[in-house]
């Protein structure tokens, strides 16, 4: 796959939740948050994964949550933006499943983690890929992506290269682990763009070689969240403004468990309302208020 074809990950690429309503996908929701970040010209956005609350989501309901942002991102940008699905199965059979799913939606990438729970080793996780990808109807990038707190696996570079080798579809990486060391060494030794993972990390990592970032606090402030990506690629000094703009927001979206504080955000913008699946709570009323106060320091929320 060419450079051009991956030139949407140079860039702010918002992992959007999953919005519910009485306990289905509320697609009007769904449609408002697409529409927000396709007038900022996001340039891609990743549905499922752990923001997207992907393991919650049957089979089903996988086609359905893509095959509409699809449609909801053709009409509502002049440009082509882009619609990754977030793979966070622990059954390689599942996650195949899953993936074909998503494909059939039209998705233009899988983001695939290393099974949660199951903590395979590089060579369980290389099978784990290859089972999705034998799954595909037709080609498609796989970006991997690290989270060692979510998945018990580390994929260090030795793992990567040992998958890069096996697995050539791999087409991207995302680093979601907190060192912009690891982030120098694989941007070194990698052959395939690098992606910042985590909000707190955008600016160390991509002054370390990263070239875009899958982002969270981009569901509340796209605009500015690839300001200051690209800021940072190009060493400009306004990229300090930006990341200290930031970084109220990063953190109130920290107060607990991801997506729960993004979904209670968006429900104080009446963008999408609150509901989570099971075990996962929405805020109480102590984490609200604290969350609402951001917002209104941000300037993203007039109080009443």
């Amino acid at each position: 796959m060419s450079s051009e074809d991956l030139a949407y990950l140079r860039g702010a690429i918002t992992a959007l939740p999953t919005p519910f309503r009485d306990g289905v996908i509320d697609l009007e929701a769904l449609d408002r948050l697409v529409q927000h970040q396709a007038r900022q010209r996001t340039t891609a956005v990743v549905v499922g994964g752990a923001t997207g609350e992907g393991w919650s989501l049957e089979v089903d309901e996988v086609g359905q949550l893509v095959a509409r942002t699809v449609a909801s991102a053709e009409e509502s940008s002049d440009y082509r933006l882009r619609v990754i699905f977030g793979v966070t199965e622990v059954s390689s059979e599942r996650a195949a499943r899953v993936a074909r799913n998503a494909a059939l939606a039209g998705a233009d990438a899988l983001l695939v983690s290393a099974p949660p729970f199951a903590m395979p080793d590089v060579k369980g996780v290389i099978a784990h890929l290859r089972q999705i990808l034998d799954a595909l109807p037709s080609d498609l990038p796989l970006i991997t992506i690290n989270e060692p707190e979510r998945t018990g696996t580390d994929l260090d570079p030795e793992a990567l290269k040992e998958i890069l080798e096996r697995v050539p579809e791999v087409a991207a990486h995302c680093e979601a682990g907190g060192r912009p060391t690891r982030a120098r060494t694989l941007a070194a030794e990698l052959s395939i763009p690098l992606l910042a993972g985590e909000d707190r990390m955008i600016g160390p990592m991509i002054r370390n070689g990263a070239q875009g970032a899958i982002t969270v606090v981009g569901n509340l402030v796209p605009g500015e969240v690839a300001s200051f990506i690209e800021a940072t690629r190009a060493d400009d000094p306004e990229a300090d403004a930006l990341e200290r703009k930031l970084a109220p927001l990063i953190d109130a979206l920290r107060i607990t468990t991801n997506p729960v504080p993004i979904k209670g955000a968006l429900a104080a913008l009446e963008a999408a309302r609150n509901d989570v699946r099971a075990p996962l709570l929405r805020l109480d009323t102590r984490q609200r208020t604290a969350l609402e106060r951001s917002l209104t320091l941000a300037r993203l929320l007039i109080p009443t």
